[in-house]
């Protein structure tokens, strides 16, 4: 008798349950990104500004950085053959990492002989007066990070996060188009002169290595 006088409140608890659960709204738990924490440093909260850096840095400290490390191509050519870290020690810069590539500076004097201007990411073959090959960017689109890493100046570690460190690099490269490499022509180049001043790093085997010029001058066909 007990059990059958509990059925009607049984059966009232399960219609309010109901209730509850009909007026209730599911939301949607979002993703979790892995590579994020709770306090995920990858987050760029808008105060940095790459490009107001890079303007200010350039002429006073980047040029003349990258410079102070350049020697004419065929010879760091020859150092990075010979030893690569002796070269990187004189003529390039790496974070303080075992086994990270080197990123070098060097001076290009030489003849335009391969020009692939039909792509955003242009670039043309020079060949140096010693007789060696390196493939220079011409943009607008820049290739890699090589002016990035190149500089002591500014590291990864000084850096908040890796957003800012990324961003940093494409204002170095967006500099360099604009004051490098727009200006140059993009027709006729095969047999033209060329100096340049720029950063690569070391490519693998015999290939020639990809240059990032931030200074370039064009002259006319001899």
């Amino acid at each position: 008798m007990a059990s059958m006088r509990s059925t009607p409140l049984a059966l009232a608890g399960l219609t309010g349950l109901a209730l509850a659960i009909a007026g209730c709204r599911i939301e949607k738990t979002p993703a979790v990104d892995p590579t994020q924490s709770a306090t995920s440093v990858f987050i760029n909260d808008g105060s940095f500004d790459p490009a107001a850096m890079v303007e200010t840095d350039w002429s006073g400290k980047i040029l003349p950085f990258i410079r102070s490390k350049a020697a004419p191509y065929d010879a760091v050519a020859e150092a990075v053959k010979a030893s690569p870290d002796e070269a990187g020690a004189r003529h390039g810069f790496r974070e303080n990492q075992a086994g990270a590539p080197w990123t070098y500076a060097a001076e290009v004097d030489g003849t335009v002989t391969a020009a692939n201007t039909a792509s955003r990411a242009a670039t043309v073959d020079v060949k140096t007066q010693g007789g060696r090959t390196v493939t220079l960017q011409l943009g607008p689109v820049v290739r890699g990070t090589s002016i990035r890493d190149m500089l002591s100046l500014h590291p990864f570690g000084s850096f908040k996060n890796q957003v800012d460190y990324a961003q940093y690099g494409k204002a170095l490269n967006a500099k360099a188009n604009a004051t490098a490499l727009s200006a140059a022509p993009r027709q006729d180049l095969v047999g033209r002169h060329v100096t340049a001043l720029g950063v690569f790093s070391a490519a693998p085997g015999d290939a020639p290595p990809l240059m990032t010029p931030v200074e370039l001058t064009l002259g006319p066909k001899p």
